[in-house]
């Protein structure tokens, strides 16, 4: 069961993103039947997965969009942005509840109400009015109008009438009938009769179904056939008169419901909160709105329901307010029905969530060979051995070492491309996600707004890929809220009403450069030169020496903004900030091109792979440590006459420049002698203001490792990158000088405002 729900899991996923898309591509194109087509197929899967499950409320909602789409498929209903919206508000609760079913087993609090909201979307689309789906008396079957005859004492209650007729062989394959029935919720009335005479004698089959089952049920129509689901060529189900959603709602009406849509309120107060105090997703705001609305129609607050879809473009605090009045006044009003049983859950998954990677069966059937090869080299070390045990001269077996040795670091090279080439994933994983980001947040701000996505195939390190859509976030965001002027602005700018944003990509060497720009106002220097001094960042005199590229750089320094007020999407000061710092965690680099009037560019320039990382090996008192060589600018071996007291610190000059010289033990903080050399060894690497020479005892070796992050113990030690092994089995230190440094502000601080 395990292994068919992670199955599932995947699958539902899969078919959720690929909906996704086929909806936007029919939005953009209302004329395009094979994506129309494509979505009614992604759904109709959808719902037959889920049908192997016992989720009803799940199912039900899969159900109507069904429905729904397959009229959209006839031309009964158009394709419309009505359709279009409540089938992606059903594959964001598709999402969530895939994500509640993996991590609990079970649908989260208010699913029911949320699939009945939804659902009931689906049917006011099919037949709008007030009396949708209702069936006339006079049109009844027979079998439904004895029932309405037989439950009168029920008071026009039943909704929805059931005639099931089990297949004569159901016991031999694996169904049960009454069992079924006893799981329809609401149940008012059930008659069961033969459906046809009763043999008699020898001709009397004990092992053969021969029931006709009928019954009356207050739950809607959709519950009702997601118990039959798996019978479902067996079953009838007609709407009785009266039988609308809002008029079975009446008799559900129980304290648990309320406290349901109640929950699902204080949890959209909760979310809200969040926002204020980060920056949160663009779609969050929006869809706390739809939540609450969705919850307050299902209890019959229409109104309340209103306030909240009218508080979308104030605001997460106004929306906030609302909720929070509503929670104020007290029980909540009538909400649908909720099954009479609790329906059996899948178990939770467990452990970590599921993951997977698909790979090409090329680059395993290289990966084989390798190990083929690598399998041959290992003999050939044997073959070394007996070569030494027959005497052979020494001369001899170095060179054959050394050609050993050179064979398996070849080997171990190509084995590690190898196996990297099967995390490449393709950022189109990434990219689809922004189409749906995009128009939200584009229909939010009010703004047309046109996405162009290129080089979706490039691939990168599934860890890069995983990595990016955080810092691609914050640029899209900025390109939308700030880049992109409004339709009014544009026209009198001679520019389209439709602003233009692309999301690039493309492989560059051993680099992935994936580039965001936009057609928008641009970044305006002198304004950010005054931004810069209101806000304290630098002084007049010091944006008066800028360059323009250099104050264009200014929006990446923590707390910088725009922003006049803070909004939504953006405004808060964190975005480039964060842009700067995902890339530099990923091993890359970011930069900006702007021009007023024309818009901007921003390029992230990332690693493809995660690849082997060359270290130095330094000796400071008694002890190896290992730093990057790409944080080392150069190595030095400076005559101590040329170190200089200089403000309180040791200073030397490089080439015309004054660079501020540490020893690597004090700033570790360990008790170090001063060794009696002529020359001192220097490490000049990068830091904050510049660079500094890190005085060490002995430069050893330089290798090439996999720097693993730091766990453990370690992993509270400041200035630590990872960890890797040394080739005699020693762990090795692999320092990061420049958080070292930030650490010690005081460390060659006066040598600096000494210069």
């Amino acid at each position: 069961m395990k292994e068919l729900l992670e199955q599932f899991l995947i699958e539902t996923r899969e078919l959720v993103q690929s909906a996704a898309e086929d909806l936007l591509a029919l939005e953009a194109s209302p004329g395009d039947v094979e994506a129309v087509n494509r979505v009614f197929r992604a759904f109709h899967t959808l719902k037959g997965s889920v049908g192997l499950f016992d989720y009803p409320p799940w199912f039900a909602l899969l159900h109507a969009a069904e429905d729904g789409l397959s009229a959209a498929r006839t031309g009964t209903v158009p394709a419309d942005a009505n359709l279009i919206d409540v089938s992606l508000e059903t594959l964001d609760a598709t999402a969530r509840w895939a994500d509640s079913i993996e991590k609990t087993g079970q649908l989260p609090g208010g699913a029911t109400a949320e699939a009945g909201a939804l659902a009931e979307r689906y049917r006011h689309l099919l037949t709008p009015g007030p009396k949708a789906r209702g069936a006339d008396a006079a049109v009844l079957p027979g079998w439904a109008l004895q029932l309405v005859d037989a439950s009168a004492d029920f008071g026009g209650k039943p909704s929805t009438a059931v005639r099931y007729r089990p297949r004569d062989d159901c016991f031999f394959t694996g169904d049960d009938p009454l069992g079924l029935v006893r799981k329809v919720p609401g149940l008012l009335a059930v008659s069961v009769a033969p459906a046809a005479p009763w043999r008699s004698g020898e001709e009397f089959d004990a092992f053969a179904c021969n029931l006709d089952i009928t019954l009356l049920t207050a739950a809607p129509r959709e519950e009702a056939e997601a118990v039959f689901r798996l019978v479902g060529d067996q079953v009838t189900v007609v709407d009785m008169p009266g039988g609308t959603r809002a008029a079975m709602a009446e008799p559900a009406v129980t304290p648990a419901s309320g406290a349901v849509a109640a929950a699902i309120l204080a949890e959209q107060v909760r979310v809200l909160a969040a926002m204020n105090g980060s920056d949160t997703d663009a779609g969050r705001l929006e869809a706390s709105a739809r939540a609450a609305a969705n919850a307050l129609l299902s209890v019959g607050q229409d109104g309340d329901a209103r306030r909240c879809e009218r508080m979308l473009g104030r605001g997460s605090d106004a929306l906030r307010e609302v909720i929070e009045s509503v929670l104020a006044g007290g029980p909540m009003g009538p909400s649908p029905t909720e099954a009479s049983e609790p329906t059996e859950q899948s178990q939770p998954l467990g452990g970590d969530a599921v993951r997977t990677l698909r790979v090409d069966a090329a680059r395993l059937d290289a990966l084989l060979a390798l190990i083929g090869e690598l399998v041959i080299a290992r003999n050939a070390f044997g073959h070394l051995t007996t070569r030494a045990e027959a005497g052979e001269s020494a001369g001899t077996l170095i060179r054959a070492i050394r050609e050993a040795d050179t064979n398996i670091g070849r080997l171990s090279i190509t084995l590690h491309r190898s196996v990297m080439s099967l995390r490449l994933t393709p950022l189109s994983q990434v990219f689809r996600r922004f189409a749906r980001l995009v128009r939200e947040a584009a229909r939010a701000l009010g703004k047309n707004v046109v996405l162009h996505i290129e080089g979706e195939d490039t691939e990168a390190d599934r860890g890069i890929v995983e990595s990016l859509f955080e810092p691609l976030l914050h640029v899209v965001r900025n390109a939308l809220d700030h880049g992109l002027e409004d339709a009014a602005t544009r026209r009198r700018g001679g520019k389209p009403e439709a602003g233009h944003i692309r999301i690039e990509a493309s492989q560059d060497g051993d680099s992935v450069v994936v580039t965001v720009s936009d057609d928008g106002r641009g970044i305006d220097p002198a304004f950010l030169r005054r931004r810069a001094v209101e806000r304290g960042l630098r002084s007049t005199e010091a944006v008066a020496a800028m360059d323009d590229d250099a104050v264009t750089d200014l929006i990446f320094a923590p707390g910088f903004s725009t922003a006049e007020v803070i909004g939504a999407l953006s405004g808060r000061g964190v975005g480039m900030d964060a842009v700067r710092a995902a890339a530099e965690r990923m091993g890359g680099r970011v930069s900006v091109e702007s021009r007023i009037g024309r818009g901007t560019v921003v390029r992230l320039h990332l690693p493809r792979t995660i690849a082997l990382t060359r270290v130095m090996v330094v000796r400071a008192s008694g002890e190896s440590y290992g730093v990057a060589m790409d944080a080392i600018v150069e190595v030095v071996r400076k005559p101590r006459a040329g170190i200089h007291a200089v403000a309180g610190g040791n200073a030397t000059v490089l080439r015309d420049q004054t660079v501020p010289v540490v020893r690597l033990v004090d700033l570790l903080g360990h008790e170090g002698v001063s060794l009696a050399t002529q020359e001192a060894l220097l490490l000049i690497v990068r830091a904050a203001e510049g660079t500094i020479a890190l005085e060490v005892d002995r430069f050893e070796e330089r290798i090439d490792a996999i720097i693993r992050p730091p766990s453990g113990l370690v992993r509270s030690v400041l200035g630590v990158a990872g960890t890797t092994l040394l080739g005699d089995g020693r762990v090795l230190l692999v320092l990061d000088p420049a958080s070292i440094l930030a650490s010690a502000p005081s460390v060659g601080r006066q040598t600096w405002e000494g210069r």
